[in-house]
């Protein structure tokens, strides 16, 4: 990962009810790992389009630990992301990182 890169994560983000839900899904493990899904997507998805990767493909990008398929199964339950397995995207990730969708237009 780049170090010059950022990744926006609202301060409510620990006291919202879509984390409260990812944590009875996945235990506080599931809400670090997706805390490193959001910069894995930063860095290498930065539109937030995740299309052509399967949810397998995500977990192991973050190296998560867990059960198989649990980690973005709950995630997409508690609306962190839209769609299904190899067609998936970070819910309204244009709207919660706007510098980050923009990043390969600035770059043209």
């Amino acid at each position: 990962m780049s170090d010059d890169l950022d990744v926006r994560i609202a301060t409510g983000f620990p006291g919202h009810p879509k984390t409260k839900r990812l944590i009875r899904r996945v235990g506080h493990q599931g809400a670090w790992f997706f805390m490193a899904l959001l910069c894995w997507v930063r860095v290498n998805r930065p539109g937030g389009d995740l299309v052509g990767l399967s949810d397998e493909d995500l977990e192991l990008a973050v190296d998560w630990p867990g059960d198989p398929g649990a980690l973005i199964a709950a995630a997409r339950e508690c609306r962190f992301i839209d769609g299904t397995d190899g067609s998936s995207r970070m819910h309204d990730w244009h709207d919660h990182n706007p510098w980050a969708a923009g990043s390969k237009a600035r770059s043209s």
